[in-house]
């Protein structure tokens, strides 16, 4: 148990690590040399064009959008990575495009202030993904929703650009005469921050704070929140043709602040996923005599062979029951039905409610467990939101491995296999008692990276 618990504390220690470095290196000087870029444009631009302002905001989501294209083509994202990120990616996209045509009307058409214009096509867009992306976390972390105190603060953050909105309505004749295009423009970005807004403080307020396996999606919901507040700002100071000159610049320094921010979310993922990744680890299990884990050469192993599959659930029943604190089960590959799974499951939550301490995670195979046998809508599926003790994570990464494996209390673990080579149902089933404590290690370690990897993609356990 003492080896466990040190390969846990190793993974977090070394994930705090990485973290540190990623705040010391590479998002603090981020944010002071676009600080000091911004501080230079306010001295050169004398005249307050605002022409130079626009660069570092451009350049910042270009270098996201190369960074997330290095993502997709080397790193080999998995669907449901791909899923998490689709909107930020084309956040970042639209972003870099709106930017550069931003940049056209100013330098090469000769329009210093280009509003409305055909970047705006872009960067509206951009306000959309980013709701998609907050309103997909509500949905996905319902539990967010039922913090009323934290609902209420989005509502009133709403309050701002709502105003803005009706006040443009109300003096649409003396702000906007001969510009309807321009009224219909600004509206499109009150009601986008009204939408940006709102669902952000819920989100980062409910957020743990200390947690580095989901500090990404606070980054994001941070990101979200400043280009949120600096759009309420930037559209208050427009109503004052000097403050807006002269405050120009800070605001877009904070445009890009919040682009750097989305940046910042990716890169720790990526580096995340290198440090929890499991594909290759895995594959030292395909082989166990190599790593001298051999389970028919552990003389303390002890197996029983079961006809039936209903024997063989009844004896895993009987086996987890043991468990006083912990149970951690992984379903590598499609070896019983989704409908045993889904009885066994039940099970456990039957045997949380007598053990209310007792802690429950279970990893999954997303695309067998999908694709083989859906399970129907309306089956009786057991949700963390019931049982906050109790979690399920499916991963996409196929492994190494024929076997389900129970880990009870961090040093008893069994397996469930085939008792032949034919996957047939009606075959002989083996359950088999692994006294072995490398080889408990080596599988504990597996389902930790796995977790905490799948963790890192589900927004964690901010529901919580």
């Amino acid at each position: 148990m003492q080896d466990l618990n040190t390969a846990s504390s190793k993974i977090l220690l070394i994930t705090s690590y990485e973290l540190k470095l990623l705040l010391r290196g590479f998002l603090l000087p981020a944010c002071l040399g676009a600080l000091l870029a911004y501080i230079i444009i306010f001295f050169i631009d004398v005249e307050r064009s605002g022409a130079f302002n626009t660069i570092p905001m451009t350049v910042v989501p270009i270098v996201g959008t190369i960074i997330v294209l290095k993502l997709l083509l080397y790193t080999k994202l998995e669907k449901t990575e791909i899923h998490r990120f689709r909107f930020i990616f084309l956040t970042l996209i639209c972003l870099s495009i709106g930017g550069l045509i931003y940049i056209y009307y100013q330098f090469f058409a000769g329009i210093p202030a280009p509003f409305p214009s055909i970047a705006d096509f872009f960067y509206l867009p951009a306000a959309v993904f980013l709701s998609f992306h907050l309103f997909s976390i509500l949905r996905l972390k319902r539990n967010i929703m039922k913090a009323n105190s934290f609902v209420y603060l989005g509502i009133l953050a709403c309050i701002f650009p709502i105003y803005l909105l009706g006040d443009a309505i109300y003096n649409y004749e003396l702000y906007y005469p001969d510009s309807p295009i321009e009224f219909v423009t600004n509206a499109a970005y009150y009601i986008s921050d009204a939408v940006l807004i709102f669902p952000c403080i819920p989100i980062i307020l409910y957020t743990p704070k200390n947690d580095p396996f989901i500090f990404h999606w606070l980054l994001i919901a941070l990101s979200v929140f400043v280009i949120a507040a600096t759009d309420m700002a930037y559209n208050f100071s427009a109503l004052n043709d000097e403050l807006i000159q002269n405050t120009e610049w800070l605001w877009s320094f904070f445009y890009t602040f919040a682009y750097i921010l989305l940046i910042a979310s990716i890169i720790w993922f990526s580096k995340l996923k290198q440090m929890l990744e499991y594909k290759k680890f895995s594959e030292s299990l395909k082989n166990e005599q190599e790593m001298g884990l051999d389970r028919n050469n552990s003389a303390n192993d002890f197996a029983e062979e079961f006809e039936d599959l209903n024997e063989t659930l009844r004896a895993m029943k009987n086996i987890t029951e043991k468990a006083e604190e912990q149970v951690d089960i992984l379903i590598p590959q499609y070896i019983i039905s989704n409908k045993e799974i889904i009885n066994f499951i039940n099970v456990l939550v039957e045997l949380k409610r007598k053990k209310k301490s007792l802690n429950v995670r279970i990893l999954l195979p997303s695309t067998k467990f999908e694709e083989k046998e859906k399970i129907p809508s309306n089956t009786s599926y057991p949700s963390i939101e019931e049982s906050p003790a109790m979690s399920i994570k499916y991963f996409n990464s196929p492994l190494n491995s024929n076997e389900i494996v129970s880990i009870l209390d961090t040093d008893n673990m069994y397996f469930l296999g085939l008792g032949s080579e034919n996957t047939s149902y009606q075959n002989r089933f083996l359950i088999q008692h692994v006294n072995n404590e490398s080889k408990t290690q080596a599988y504990g370690v597996l389902f930790e990276r796995m977790w905490l990897l799948e963790k890192s993609l589900d927004f964690g356990q901010i529901s919580k």
